[in-house]
């Protein structure tokens, strides 16, 4: 089985620092003439078919709607390209080695803070397992054995001849030659980017001379970006779209590839060797360049609500962590308006590419999960700083009643003192007989003495009952307070 062709894009996703777009947009080189020359340009993902207000998000203008700026590669030598692709191969760690064409490179930076390295290569003229090897171990950055190597024509002025060294440089060595012109970005796993394990994504277009005779097991493995020597499981309802009678789209977490191959009508075969690649670099990639980015801006955003957990409870910090769950809140608003959508196209079939991106990719099971974690933080901290507030009411009640406990034995220690005498005498008056003796005023004075005294033992007593249910109530909150 032939690979007439082969064109695909490697994708390291990065979290990009504060500047990465001006440090781009001022990365300058010196050529061998002595001038200085920009190492980058601004760039865009063409495409013609998306409907109104999508067309121009990816770096095609200044205007509002544009969710990411692009910057192309323009001086090769810089990143230890060869200046052509003449007399280049890929070296896997394990399998043949391959001619390549590296095409191209481009940074995709979104206002999420999300960064896309984009490599841009063709193959042609391989066996499909070959060209499967290659692609799989081009998305192993982390062996230093997968290496690209040529040999570099130096011209000798004072023999005027010329000859051949050999010059080679790993896959990984490029890449962080790449990354260091974003200063401060960061790779998607808890270590370093020098330590980096984690496998890119392949966007690929396998143009093939037949129909493989396994193609739904062949298809698996091209969804995952695995070798052919992998077992893969026929499992087309999960990887595979068939797009036209010869053409199939085939994805998953690590890949999205389509893969056509020639029929016996000569029409057919033409439009994918002419028209499709076209299409292919520009309106299936803008789609598969937005799914990718929704899936890793939603990963950077659980990275920093995961920031926001909290092993230590005090009003303060939860009331810190509440303001700044609900400005997450906000954010992910803002992310979801901009930067998700459905039916982006008037075309049919390239919607369907769409719908089979997102659901190759999962995105509305990461943007769920985003949402309840959004919410689920809310409401952690909310709830926490609700019943602290209501503890701190309940305390204030609980002073209230006891200054009105305080007041009301004072009030009647004051008219106790002052009627005392009167009443006393009235009430050893009425407790010998001597009714006589009874005035009215001392009546009068005696009454509100038994009355304050009565109104006394009544108020302190309720106090006393209102003081304990509040002093329950507070150590019930406080102990499902202590308790998280």
């Amino acid at each position: 089985m032939a690979v007439t062709r082969f064109m695909g894009k490697v994708y390291y996703p990065l979290m990009a620092g504060r500047d990465a777009a001006g440090a781009l947009a001022s990365a300058v080189t010196v050529t061998n003439k002595g001038k200085e020359a920009l190492v980058f340009c601004k760039s865009r993902v063409h495409c013609e078919e998306m409907r109104t207000g999508l067309g121009g998000i990816l770096g095609d203008t200044d205007g509002p709607a544009r969710i990411a700026e692009v910057y192309a590669l323009e001086r090769r030598e810089v990143i230890g390209w060869p200046k052509n692709n003449k007399g280049l191969a890929f070296c896997p760690r394990t399998g043949p080695e391959v001619p390549i064409a590296l095409t191209g490179l481009r940074f995709l930076l979104f206002e999420s803070g999300v960064a896309l390295l984009e490599m841009s290569l063709e193959m042609a003229g391989l066996a499909l397992e070959d060209a499967m090897n290659a692609t799989y171990f081009l998305c192993e950055v982390k062996d230093e054995r997968n290496h690209f190597a040529w040999e570099e024509r130096i011209f000798d002025p004072e023999t005027r001849t010329a000859r051949a060294e050999p010059r080679s440089f790993s896959l990984r060595e490029w890449f962080l030659r790449c990354t260091a012109f974003l200063p401060g970005c960061e790779n998607f796993e808890d270590r370093p980017l020098e330590s980096t394990i984690s496998k890119p994504l392949l966007y690929g277009f396998y143009w093939l001379s037949e129909k493989p005779a396994d193609f739904e097991r062949l298809a698996a493995n091209l969804a995952q970006n695995f070798k052919a020597s992998y077992k893969g499981v026929e499992d087309g309802r999960f990887h595979l779209l068939q797009a036209f009678e010869n053409s199939y789209w085939c994805a998953s977490y690590n890949a999205a590839v389509n893969v056509s191959y020639a029929v016996e009508d000569a029409a057919s075969n033409q439009f994918f060797e002419a028209a499709f690649p076209h299409k292919w670099e520009s309106e299936y990639l803008f789609l598969f360049l937005n799914t990718v980015h929704q899936k890793y801006a939603v990963l950077k955003y659980l990275a920093e609500l995961g920031e926001l957990a909290c092993t230590q409870y005090d009003y303060t910090r939860m009331r810190e962590l509440l303001i700044q769950s609900e400005v997450m809140r906000e954010r992910c608003g803002l992310l979801k308006n901009r930067c998700f959508f459905e039916l982006p196209s008037h075309v049919e079939h390239v919607n369907r590419v769409y719908g089979f991106f997102q659901w190759c990719f999962d995105i509305p099971g990461y943007l769920a999960s985003l949402n309840a974690g959004v919410e689920g933080s809310i409401e952690v901290c909310s709830s926490y700083v609700n019943r602290i507030k209501e503890i701190e009411d309940l305390e204030e009640a609980l002073r209230g009643a006891r200054n009105e406990r305080y007041i009301a034995l004072i009030t009647a220690s004051i008219t106790c003192l002052t009627f005392f005498g009167t009443a006393y005498e009235t009430l050893q008056s009425l407790l010998t007989g001597q009714f006589g003796a009874v005035g009215v005023s001392g009546a009068v004075v005696t009454g509100t003495f038994v009355a304050t005294i009565s109104g006394v033992v009544y108020n302190v007593t309720h106090q006393r009952t209102v003081m304990n249910d509040l002093k329950e109530k507070i150590d019930f909150l406080k102990s499902k307070s202590t308790a998280l």
